[in-house]
């Protein structure tokens, strides 16, 4: 076993010992808080995006029920028309119910892009808020294990 060549080696030793302990306990509560924020913020963002999944799919089904309502009144349309002589005020009211079914079509598809968009934007950021969750974790981790370590070289 060496010596050292200081006497007050070993009373040193203790003294950075528990200064290193000191900032460890201090260290950890803010550690541990950082981590129980990134988690609540990535239970947030995961509940997000279960809100723009459910509208994405109820834009789906929004979609498919106008694309239907646009199909029957054409196929009514064509129909009702195509037989012979029809008064004008009748084939315009058609054609601006067809017009309207088609309109509705349109701003359904544009509603339905944009929640995909919504929903995409919110993956990242979910994926953002995992890694950042996974980063506090392996610091809270790491101080543990000094902790553990520094304890155990006493």
């Amino acid at each position: 076993m060496r010596r050292h060549p200081l006497p007050d080696h070993d009373i040193m030793t203790d003294e950075g010992s528990a200064e290193l302990q000191q900032a460890f306990s201090l260290l950890l509560p803010i550690r541990r808080q950082r981590l129980r924020r990134c988690e609540r913020l990535q239970r947030q963002a995961e509940q997000a995006l279960c809100e723009t999944q459910r509208q994405s799919a109820e834009a789906e089904h929004q979609l498919e029920a106008a694309q239907q309502h646009y199909q029957q009144l054409r196929d009514s349309f064509a129909g009702h028309h195509q037989s012979g002589l029809q008064k004008q005020e009748r084939l315009v009211g058609g054609l601006d119910r067809e017009r309207q079914a088609s309109d509705a079509v349109s701003g359904q598809r544009n509603q339905l892009q944009q929640c995909r968009a919504q929903q995409v934007m919110q993956q990242q950021q979910v994926q953002y808020t995992q890694q950042q969750t996974q980063a506090r974790l392996r610091d809270v981790e790491k101080l543990e294990y000094l902790m553990a370590h520094s304890e155990a070289l006493r």
